[in-house]
């Protein structure tokens, strides 16, 4: 009987959520989504990666330069949200930034 728990615990393991429920958790980013998104995106800059858009002259930090391709909506990046159980859903990160409010330092 175990076993077959554990086989059936295993074959929900790494499912895509389906549906019409709309997302999983909030509807907006959430200030860890935020962070690890800009500090992804300013060590890429940081590297030598190119930038996606025409920055201001006055902007040279990374963070801020990743800040500015955030706000612009250039970012091209799904976030993957999961689930306790393994399931997860994919979201673009468009949809997620229409709620998003982004608090300027």
């Amino acid at each position: 009987m175990r076993r077959a728990l554990e086989l059936e615990s295993s074959s929900r393991r790494g499912e895509r959520v389906r549906g019409k429920k709309g997302i999983i958790g909030p509807p907006r980013l959430t200030r860890y989504e935020l962070a690890r998104i800009i500090g992804a995106r300013a060590l890429q800059i940081s590297l030598g990666a190119p930038v996606l858009v025409e920055i201001p002259p006055n902007v040279k930090d990374p963070i801020d330069i990743a800040l500015y391709e955030l706000e612009l909506g250039a970012l091209p990046i799904i976030v993957r949200r999961r689930l306790p159980d393994g399931r997860y859903q994919d979201i673009a990160l468009r949809e997620l930034l229409k709620k998003t409010r982004i608090k300027k330092y």
